[in-house]
C-alpha cells in the first residue's frame, strides 16, 4: 500500500519536521533579511546610489555616508543595500528558469527512451564546459546587462536540472502507480504531470537552493572580473573590484559588500541544506 501512496501526500506528512528545522529556519531567516532590505532600499536611510560627486571621494564614514563614499563619492552604504536587488534578482531568475526548462526536458527524456539517447549526449557537451568560462564568453560577446547575466548564468545550470529529474523519472516510472495510470488509459501528458513531476519536488527544492547561490557568487564574479553587470549599476561584486584597489587605505569599501554577500550565500546553503535533512527520507530516518 505505501507505494501507492501519492508523493505530495508524503511530502505534506514531513511538512512539520521541514518548518522547525534549525538549518531552514536560520537560513530563511538570513533570506528574509536580506530580501526585506532590498525591497526597503529607500527607507532605510540610502540616498542615490549612482550619483557621484568628486568632492565627497574617498571619505571616511560620518553621519552623512555611514560606511563612507568610494572612489566617486558614492555612498557605499546606499550602494550595498541597493546591490541586494542585483544579487537577489538574478538568483531568483536563473533557478526559476533553469528550473523550468530543465523539468521540461527531464521530464520527457526520462519517460521516453528515443530521446534519451539525443538529449543527454547535448546535456553532457554542455556539462563539459566550466560554467565560469561559458558565462565569460557568453557576457563577453553581448552587452551587459541583467539579462545578459541570467542568460549566461542560465545555459550551464539547465544540463543539471534535467539529468536530476531524468533520474527521478527513470526510477518513479516504474512504480505501481505509474502502471495503474498507463493500465486505465491515462494520457502521457496527465502521467507526466500527475503522477511523476511531484516525486520531483523535494530534490528539486535543494537543487534549486544550490543554483541560486551558485549564480549570486558567479554574478559576483563575473562583476568583479568587469564582464558582469555595468558599472552603473549596484552589484556587489562591482563594489568589491572597485574596493580592492583602495583595500590598504579603506578597507571599509570591500567590508560591506562582502559582508552581505557571504550572509546571503550562507543563508541559501542553509536552507538548502534543512531541506535536504527533511525532504530527504534517508536522512530523514536517521534524525
Amino acid at each position: 500500500m505505501n507505494s501507492l501512496v501519492s508523493p505530495s501526500a508524503a511530502a505534506r506528512r514531513r511538512l512539520p519536521a521541514f518548518l522547525t528545522h534549525p538549518s531552514v529556519l536560520v537560513g530563511g531567516l538570513l533570506i528574509l533579511s536580506v530580501a526585506l532590505m532590498a525591497l526597503a532600499a529607500p527607507l532605510l536611510g540610502t540616498i542615490d546610489p549612482s550619483r557621484i560627486e568628486p568632492a565627497m571621494r574617498l571619505k571616511p564614514p560620518s553621519e552623512l555616508a555611514w560606511f563612507g563614499t568610494d572612489l566617486f563619492g558614492r555612498d557605499v552604504y546606499s550602494r550595498a543595500v541597493y546591490g541586494a536587488r542585483s544579487s537577489i534578482l538574478i538568483g531568483l531568475c536563473v533557478a526559476a528558469t533553469s528550473l523550468l526548462i530543465g523539468v521540461a526536458i527531464g521530464l520527457v527524456t526520462g519517460y521516453f527512451r528515443w530521446v534519451d539517447a539525443i538529449v543527454m549526449r547535448i546535456m553532457d557537451g554542455l556539462m563539459a564546459i566550466p560554467t565560469f568560462l561559458l558565462a565569460i564568453a557568453l557576457v563577453s560577446l553581448t552587452r551587459a546587462s541583467v539579462t545578459t547575466v541570467v542568460v549566461a548564468l542560465t545555459i550551464p545550470e539547465i544540463p543539471r536540472v534535467v539529468r536530476l529529474v531524468r533520474s527521478v523519472v527513470l526510477t518513479v516510472r516504474e512504480e505501481s502507480f505509474v502502471e495503474a495510470a498507463i493500465s486505465v488509459g491515462t494520457s502521457t501528458p496527465k502521467i507526466l504531470v500527475r503522477h511523476i513531476l511531484p516525486s520531483t519536488y523535494a530534490p528539486l527544492m535543494v537543487l534549486g537552493t544550490y543554483i541560486c547561490a551558485s549564480a549570486i557568487l558567479i554574478e559576483a564574479g563575473l562583476s568583479f572580473l568587469g564582464t558582469g553587470l555595468p558599472p552603473e549599476i549596484p552589484s556587489w561584486g562591482n563594489m568589491i573590484s572597485e574596493g580592492r584597489t583602495f583595500f590598504q587605505v579603506a578597507p571599509r569599501l570591500v567590508f560591506l559588500p562582502s559582508l552581505f554577500l557571504a550572509l546571503t550565500v550562507l543563508g541559501i546553503n542553509l536552507l538548502g541544506d534543512g531541506l535536504r535533512d527533511t525532504l530527504d527520507p534517508r536522512i530523514a530516518k536517521r534524525m
